[in-house]
């Protein structure tokens, strides 16, 4: 895929991945009779939770990976509780 023909995006806490593959046609003096990638518009879409941080999301494509970032809110984020002695 090139990055052109990827799209992500954020709405209403929902993280939305979609784009199209196009249909490779560089067969050379034969016929192809099997195909192992598909090709078409595709889309997947998931609900994050309400601790995460919409303003601060991204996303990066390198070698063929797409990488996409959600940070945690601060609330959301473990916290270390000081054990007193009585």
């Amino acid at each position: 895929l090139k990055k052109e023909d990827i799209h992500v995006s954020l709405h209403d806490g929902v993280l939305t991945v979609s784009g199209e593959r196009k249909s490779e046609t560089d067969v050379k003096d034969g016929t192809v009779h099997r195909r192992e990638r598909f090709y078409g518009k595709f889309s997947r879409s998931i609900t994050l939770p309400s601790q995460v941080r919409a303003d601060k999301v991204g996303a990066t494509y390198k070698d063929g990976v797409l990488t996409v970032e959600v940070p945690k809110a601060e609330e959301a984020k473990p916290k270390t509780v000081e054990v007193k002695v009585s």
